[in-house]
C-alpha cells in the first residue's frame, strides 16, 4: 500500500480528473506484487479537494464497492472538518481491514498481521511531515474467489420495496433498457458496467443497481461521470534509468463526446526495474479500478 498527499494534480500535469492521474502514477511506479497486482495507492490531493483509492488489477469489482464504502464514511467525514491527520489515520486503518484476505505470504494470519501493519503504517505517515509524499509498502493476499461468491449473493439476493414491503422482480435484459438513461445504455454496450431494474408491480416503484465490470478498458467522464471514457497513451519519449520521459495521452467519451489530450511524465526507471516491465515498486499495475470522492 502507498499513501499520496500532494497539493494538487495539477502541479504534475494537466489533469480533469483525478482518476487517471491515479491509474497513470500506480502504473508508473509499478505498486504491488507483479503477479498478484495486489498494490493499494491511496492518493489525497488537499487543494483539489478530491481523493482516490486506486486497487491493483488483482482486485475483483467487489472491492470498487468495499473502498468507496471506506471513502465516504472514514475519510471524507475527517476532510469536511479540515482533520486531515485524523482522516488519514481512520481511512488507513478501515482500508487495511476490509481489504484483507485470510493470511499474507509470510505466514502471519491476517489480524495479527493487520494489527502490526496498522500501527506502524500509520506512524509512518506523520512522522515525516504532513503533506508530503508518503509510502509504506504492506503485502496483501488476493481473495477474488470470496469476494466473487459475495458480490453474487449481494446481486441476487431479493430485494424489497420501501413503499409497500413487498417483493420485487429483477427485470430481463430485453426489458430493463426500458428504465435505464441514454448513459446507462452506453455502458452496457461497451461493457463497462452492467444495471439490474428491481420492479414493485403493486406501485410502480423501481429501482437500479449498477455493477462495474472490473475488466472493462473505459473509465468515468469527468463531464458525464458515465465510465465511457476510452484512452489511447503513445509514448513521446521512453523513460530510462537517467532521465524521465512523456507520453500523450487521448481521452474520448463514447457517451457525451468529450474529448480531451493530457501529456504525462514517465517516471525514471530504477537500476532494478529497467530490465523489466514494472514500475520502481514490485511491477505490479491497475486497470482503473477502485474509488473516489470530494469533500
Amino acid at each position: 500500500m502507498t499513501v499520496v498527499t500532494i497539493d494538487s494534480r495539477n502541479d504534475y500535469g494537466t489533469f480533469d480528473a483525478i482518476e487517471p492521474f491515479a491509474t497513470g502514477l500506480f502504473n508508473s511506479w509499478g505498486i504491488g506484487n507483479p503477479k498478484r497486482n495486489d498494490g493499494i495507492l491511496i492518493l489525497i490531493a488537499q487543494q483539489d479537494r478530491d481523493m482516490r483509492i486506486e486497487l491493483g488489477a488483482g482486485y475483483p469489482p467487489a472491492f470498487d464497492d468495499t473502498v468507496q464504502t471506506v471513502i465516504e464514511s472514514y475519510f471524507l467525514p475527517w476532510f469536511r472538518q479540515g482533520d486531515y491527520a485524523s482522516g488519514i489515520e481512520a481511512g488507513v486503518r478501515e482500508t487495511i481491514k476490509r481489504t484483507r484476505l485470510e493470511f499474507t505470504d509470510d505466514g502471519y494470519t491476517t489480524g495479527s498481521r493487520i494489527r502490526l501493519m496498522a500501527e506502524s503504517f500509520v506512524r509512518s505517515i506523520f512522522s515525516g511531515g504532513f503533506f508530503s509524499w508518503v509510502f509504506g509498502a504492506l503485502g496483501l493476499a488476493g481473495g477474488g474467489v470470496v469476494a466473487y461468491f459475495v458480490r453474487q449473493y449481494q446481486r441476487n439476493r431479493p430485494r424489497r420495496c420501501d413503499l409497500c414491503d413487498r417483493p420485487m422482480q429483477r427485470l430481463s435484459e430485453e426489458t430493463d433498457d426500458n428504465y435505464l438513461s441514454h448513459g446507462q445504455k452506453v455502458e452496457e454496450s461497451l461493457k463497462s458496467k452492467d444495471y439490474d431494474v428491481w420492479f414493485c408491480q403493486h406501485d410502480d416503484q423501481l429501482m437500479i443497481e449498477g455493477y462495474r465490470n472490473w475488466f472493462s478498458a473505459f473509465g468515468a467522464c469527468p463531464i458525464c461521470a458515465f465510465r465511457t471514457l476510452h484512452s489511447k497513451r503513445t509514448v513521446l519519449s521512453s523513460a530510462t534509468t537517467s532521465h524521465s520521459g512523456s507520453a500523450r495521452v487521448n481521452y474520448n467519451c463514447r457517451n457525451c463526446d468529450h474529448s480531451y489530450t493530457e501529456t504525462v511524465v514517465l517516471a525514471k526507471l530504477s537500476e532494478s526495474s529497467s530490465s523489466s516491465s514494472g514500475g520502481s515498486f514490485g511491477g505490479g499495475s491497475s486497470s482503473g479500478g477502485g474509488a473516489s470522492g470530494s469533500w
